[in-house]
């Protein structure tokens, strides 16, 4: 049953939603750390970066977080706090590296 601030957390929807926040975390993280790479020069300036679209799954990724907190907001504080353990260490760059390879520009 869904309930406002107040979803069981074995809930199919907060279980795909974590799922997909997951997923975009990775994406973004991988995209935010190309930009950086590219503006400190330790990446090459013709390095391609990820195509345009990787911009609208950040705004996806935020408006998952925003419905995690609406449906249980003391899960969503534990999903936060993991999401920025993952990102410190390298995790979710490396799995928005596997994830978006298909997806890289060639040269």
């Amino acid at each position: 049953m869904i309930e406002l601030f107040n979803t069981p957390v074995s809930s199919w929807i907060i279980i795909v939603l974590t799922i997909t926040y997951t997923v975009t975390s990775a994406i973004t993280t991988f995209d935010i750390r190309l930009i950086q790479a590219k503006k400190s020069g330790a990446l090459h300036p013709d390095e391609p970066m990820l195509p345009g679209w990787v911009g609208i799954i950040a705004w996806f990724h935020w408006g998952i977080f925003i419905s995690i907190v609406l449906l249980n907001w003391k899960y969503a504080i534990l999903v936060f706090v993991i999401k920025f353990i993952l990102k410190v260490l390298p995790v979710l760059e490396i799995l928005g590296n596997i994830l978006m390879s298909p997806f890289k520009i060639k040269k």
